[in-house]
């Protein structure tokens, strides 16, 4: 997936028109090529402990740095203005509390990570209204599909469910996958909103 989303993120910055087109493609970019990045070299190798453990901390502030890069098109290109600018500082705050969280305190539950990991794509929902006649019902369907995705993922995250143990997929796995999902959406309404 990675390999695919660099191909696709390239195509969407040279897609961009102006200067905060070229930004904001460009944080998110960095956004998604980190989480799929890191995630991948966290998860393909069997790492000695202390590497493990500091990838573990890496992995988990990109899906944090992924979520706060996938709001900064958005609250740049479509809500601009006073709204946009307070909801991209608010949703990268709480990103920035969940990259620390992730950081100095990586063994709270995981129930807490999936918790703090959904409220920065929430934050957006006051503004659905504001959103819908710039974007479009088409994709504000996929900003809320791509959300419930990520919710039902952090959920079976969250709760650990099927174990990790699962003969196929385990909860780990199982939230990946609504991640991939989810993430594929939202690309989706950028790549429309931009150009």
């Amino acid at each position: 997936m990675f390999f695919v989303s660099l191909g696709a993120c390239s195509l969407l910055i040279a897609k961009s028109a102006n200067t905060t087109q070229y930004i904001s493609t460009i944080v998110y970019s960095i956004g998604l090529l980190m989480m799929l990045g890191v995630s991948a070299f966290y998860h393909r190798i069997h790492w000695e402990p202390r590497k493990r453990d500091l990838l573990g901390r890496l992995d988990h502030s990109a899906i944090y740095v992924m979520i706060a890069g996938t709001c900064t098109p958005i609250t740049l290109l479509v809500l601009n203005g006073e709204s946009g600018s307070t909801l991209l500082i608010s949703i990268w705050t709480v990103a920035a509390i969940g990259i620390l969280k992730s950081i100095f305190f990586p063994n709270l539950p995981e129930k807490v990570s999936a918790l703090i990991y959904l409220i920065p794509g929430y934050m957006v929902l006051p503004y659905v209204s504001e959103l819908m006649p710039k974007l479009g019902v088409s994709n504000i369907v996929l900003l809320i599909t791509g959300g419930v995705l990520y919710t039902i993922g952090a959920l079976f995250y969250g709760l650990k469910m099927p174990g990790r143990n699962a003969k196929w997929f385990g909860y780990h796995e199982i939230f990946h996958l609504f991640v991939c999902v989810a993430a594929v959406l939202h690309f989706i309404i950028i790549y429309s909103i931009v150009g």
